[in-house]
């Protein structure tokens, strides 16, 4: 069971519209900064961010392929929250 903090961490993390977006699609299929950008029309700064705050959270994990990272969906229970208030 997750802390009260851990809790609050990870709600902080996916309360922002972007980053909702961001989850959203990547639950879907897991996709790299350049995908991201194109599908949301942001700059590839605030993707990246976004991204890295999600990750730091423990929401998404990254995996190196060369040059290009791919991001997905970490942690099953943010897709049932979104889920949940969709």
């Amino acid at each position: 069971m997750r802390s009260i903090e851990e809790q609050c961490r990870i709600l902080k993390a996916i309360a922002h519209p972007d980053r909702i977006e961001i989850i959203t699609r990547l639950k879907e299929d897991g996709c790299n900064v350049g995908d991201i950008q194109k599908r949301l029309e942001l700059p590839q700064s605030t993707i990246s961010h976004h991204l890295l705050i999600l990750k730091n959270a423990g929401i998404l994990r990254s995996e190196r392929n060369g040059t290009m990272v791919c991001y997905c969906v970490e942690m099953e229970e943010v897709k049932k929250i979104l889920k949940i208030i969709a």
